[in-house]
């Protein structure tokens, strides 16, 4: 090694020795730190604690924020279908949009989600009740 690693060794070992003299603890000589780490689980208002909840809410605010992103681009996606079914393949492009904008609508993105199945119901509608009826009649 090093003469850099053993330096810092060295200044580690010798941090050990000094916590483990300095600290006055109540407790047996084969558990010499059990009130201290029984004092940390009971108090209200302990750091230790409250870092590891912080850490947890922040992941699941950052779950959230992508369930949300993805029900957005979700959502996009069913709208581009659906306005695209009403000029190219209805009843392919109309159901894919609906499906996809449920699924969109579920995931978060409602106002997205409700607008592509709308239009994608209303253009399959459109191409299998009114277009034939058109056709019959000229």
């Amino acid at each position: 090694m090093g003469k850099y690693e053993d330096d810092y060794k060295e200044l580690l070992d010798e941090r050990d020795r000094h916590e483990h003299v300095s600290r006055p603890v109540v407790g047996t000589a084969s558990m010499p730190n059990v009130n201290e780490e029984m004092g940390a689980d009971f108090a209200v208002s302990s750091q230790v604690a409250d870092a590891e909840r912080r850490e947890e809410r922040h992941v699941e605010r950052a779950d959230r924020v992508d369930a949300e992103t993805g029900g957005n681009a979700l959502g996009w996606v069913s709208l581009v279908f659906a306005v695209a079914s009403w000029f190219l393949w209805p009843v392919l492009l109309g159901a894919t949009a609906a499906v996809l904008g449920f699924i969109a609508y579920r995931q978060g993105a409602r106002a997205l989600g409700g607008w592509a199945m709308a239009i994608g119901i209303i253009a399959v509608a459109l191409n299998l009740i009114i277009v034939p009826f058109y056709y019959a009649i000229t």
